[in-house]
């Protein structure tokens, strides 16, 4: 088995799982023809095609997703370390499509995010928004730092709160659109040693699932993509990290379920909307 290949489980409207083939990987999935807009009846060409938002740009996670977006969508890309977003960005240029726009942005800060969300209101188009920050700790409650808790619960669920009330009206306006959540295993299950994680992961879990139904009806899809651990981050630091390198995801696995979510809700009024994928390796642990 190669571990390169995540096992997906795909939830859609319609209650139960669908177990994608082992030898279909979601990219060649979401390789589908132009389908006919809802807004103008015009057939949907890549160059028409809107604006996509993805913040944590600057993490390896977010700059996979970052450039499996670049071929169909104009790009603002937020995040903390300026220089790694302007490396995203460089990798994210293409000839047919505007540079993108980079732009450093503590999402704890209510007053930059709204400023940063204004900008990208005022670009217009915005079509998709991809939440891929995080903050992550390892501690067990006794030896827990609470200013670290808050900003694991600040960074992972509060900041992404407001930036969903901020910028679903836009995705509303210029749908069909997509808004994908990044999860983790922590979404749907609990682990010692990282409370504040857990908990901010099933609050993510709960949001996107009431923000979907929110907002099918105005053809906004709305996906929890939750990986295992992911060989980037906080996920190089962990003790099977290093006995056992196969367990873990490349980037790049959760950039193609994302890109499988965003095209599959973009190109067309989509009868159905992938509301979970869950990430795993084929190698058992």
């Amino acid at each position: 088995m190669n571990s390169g290949n995540p096992e997906v489980r795909f939830l859609p409207i319609r209650s139960g799982v669908i177990r994608r083939a082992a030898d279909t990987p979601i990219a060649r999935l979401a390789r589908v023809a132009p389908v006919r807009s809802a807004r103008h009846g015009d057939q949907v060409t890549d160059a028409d095609q809107g604006r996509a938002l993805v913040v944590g740009a600057s993490s390896a996670i977010g700059r996979a997703i970052a450039a499996r977006l670049a071929d169909r969508f104009a790009l603002h890309l937020w995040g903390r370390d300026r220089t790694r977003l302007d490396e995203t960005a460089t990798a994210c240029r293409r000839a047919d499509r505007p540079s993108p726009v980079v732009e450093v942005v503590d999402v704890t800060d209510p007053a930059a995010l709204a400023g940063a969300a204004g900008r990208v209101r005022d670009a217009g188009g915005l079509q998709v928004v991809v939440w891929a920050a995080g903050a992550f700790d390892w501690a067990p409650a006794p030896d827990a730092d609470p200013a670290t808790w808050r900003r694991v619960l600040d960074v992972n669920l509060v900041a992404l709160a407001e930036a969903a009330a901020l910028l679903v009206p836009e995705l509303v306006a210029h749908a069909p659109g997509s808004l994908v959540l990044l999860g983790s295993g922590a979404a749907h299950r609990a682990y010692a040693g990282n409370a504040a994680y857990v908990a901010s992961k099933h609050g993510v879990a709960g949001l996107a699932e009431a923000l979907w139904l929110d907002l099918r009806r105005h053809h906004v899809g709305v996906t929890l993509v939750s990986p295992g651990l992911v060989a980037a981050g906080a996920g190089l630091g962990a003790p099977v990290a290093q006995d056992s390198p196969e367990l873990l995801l490349q980037p790049e696995d959760v950039a193609d379920a994302v890109g499988y979510a965003v095209d599959l809700a973009t190109r067309g009024p989509a009868r159905a909307c992938p509301t979970v994928i869950r990430l795993d390796p084929y190698v058992e642990p």
